[in-house]
């Protein structure tokens, strides 16, 4: 052929005029060169080389004319639907609405832009207030609101707190509603950057995957929301004033699709023809295999030794952590096991000292009665049996007690001992002789002598 600049808008849409000039011109260059080798399919490559020339590259920004109609969307089943509930609002009752304005997904078959998905954290609000009308006309006037939220869903949704208007049109749309009457929601929007995916292409959006062909708009500016009967967007899409013109300046990316490699090896200046077999390509071009087994097993191995060294690397650290983290349990551990056996020696302190004062047993001798029960044998589970504990220490004090001589004083000057209960009575009397006589050398010395 040759191509000419008007012929490669056909292959590649959003050119400039300099663009496509430059895109004949790669075209028709790869072509000759394929058909002088006498390759085949020439045609075909030199396309997909002059499209692969222009890849991501943004077409410059330029004042546009685009049809009014193609800044209005209706994002149906996606459940963006429109409708009012009522509720209570101290004594009286008010309107809310509930209205999803775009889901944040595909819009399929959009008459102007194809298969359109609209960026989400692109899209910029630079009102305080924004009008909701009834199917994008400005006569009829349903209410207002502040700026659309995006909810956890990713959609993007009207405030339920809307004022709404008191014209024939918000009447309506509010009593049908509250019957029943199924309404959806529209956007209007301008573009301030677009990504055009020709065939083959796709680019993530909102979370999900959209492919070409079609259209994402990366960055633009909300201008209102409406409610519209179901069906509506088609039916006035070739309206009069859907089509009339209006100019803005956008910018415009053209994505296109990885363009085919040229596997084909070479021999000889020749090329060799890949649809063999691998039998037949080991047994027609044998170092061909050879050199790609061996490039394919470096290049595994690589990878391979990469991945070992990252994985050994974080092995280690997390060996590391772990050591760090068992020494730490373990100083928890010890300080737990000092605090409890701080606490169960208090506890049993307290029940000797309690048991202790209630007892006949001196003060001055409490630090030798204690030692003889000890706490240890009264713990299960980090925990003081009391009752066996206090029943142990009753009868080491009683032991304590019926052992325990007490003073007894008679007249004056001396001390009679008595023998606590238990002993014998014949041990309280040799006491009592023993007293006797004592008193009488006592009374000798005096000079009293001893009574008859």
């Amino acid at each position: 052929m040759p191509w000419t600049a008007k012929d490669a808008k056909r292959f590649k849409k959003g050119l400039t005029s300099a663009q496509a000039k430059s895109w004949a011109s790669i075209a028709n260059g790869v072509l000759r060169s394929c058909q002088a080798k006498g390759g085949k399919d020439c045609e075909g490559k030199a396309i997909r080389i002059a499209n692969s020339k222009f890849n991501e590259k943004e077409i410059e920004k330029m004042a546009r004319e685009l049809p009014n109609g193609a800044l209005r969307f209706v994002d149906e089943g996606h459940g963006c639907t429109a409708h009012v509930e009522e509720f209570a609002d101290g004594d009286q009752s008010r309107n809310k609405l509930k209205m999803v304005a775009y889901s944040g997904g595909i819009i399929k078959n959009h008459w102007y832009w194809g298969d359109l998905a609209i960026d989400l954290s692109g899209m910029q609000f630079d009102q305080a207030k924004y009008p909701i009308l009834a199917e994008h006309d400005t006569d009829k006037k349903i209410g207002f609101s502040t700026k659309p939220i995006i909810n956890d869903k990713g959609q993007l949704v009207m405030p339920e707190n809307a004022t709404f208007v008191d014209t024939e049109a918000s009447r309506e749309f509010q009593k049908l509603s509250k019957e029943g009457f199924p309404y959806q929601s529209s956007i209007s929007a301008r573009p301030l950057s677009v990504e055009r995916l020709e065939e083959g292409a796709k680019a993530e959006v909102n979370g999900i995957t959209l492919k070409g062909p079609g259209s994402i708009w990366r960055k633009s500016v909300f201008r209102e929301a409406s409610v519209a009967l179901f069906g509506w967007d088609r039916q006035t899409s070739a309206s009069a004033f859907s089509r009339e013109p209006i100019e803005l300046e956008f910018s415009e990316t053209v994505i296109t699709a990885p363009p085919e490699r040229d596997y084909k090896p070479r021999k000889q200046g020749k090329e060799v023809n890949m649809s063999m077999n691998l039998e037949e390509l080991k047994e027609q071009h044998p170092e061909l295999v050879v050199q790609i087994e061996e490039a394919a097993t470096a290049a595994a191995t690589a990878a391979f030794t990469e991945e070992k060294k990252d994985l050994e690397s974080k092995l280690a650290e997390a060996q590391a952590a772990n050591v760090d983290q068992g020494k730490k349990l373990l100083e928890l551990e010890k300080r737990e096991a000092l605090r409890t056996e701080k606490e169960l020696l208090a506890e049993a302190n307290a029940v000797w000292l309690d048991k202790l004062s209630k007892s006949s047993i001196p003060d001055r001798m409490f630090d030798k009665v204690m030692p003889q029960v000890k706490h240890d044998g009264f713990v299960k589970d980090s925990v003081l049996d009391v009752a066996a504990f206090s029943q142990a220490i009753e009868a080491e004090i009683k032991d304590w007690e019926e052992k325990l001589p007490v003073d007894t004083v008679q007249g004056s000057g001396f001390s009679e001992k008595s023998i606590a209960s238990g002993e014998n009575a014949k041990g309280e009397e040799n006491l009592a002789e023993e007293n006797k006589s004592i008193g009488d050398r006592l009374l000798s010395l005096t000079g009293q002598g001893k009574k008859e």
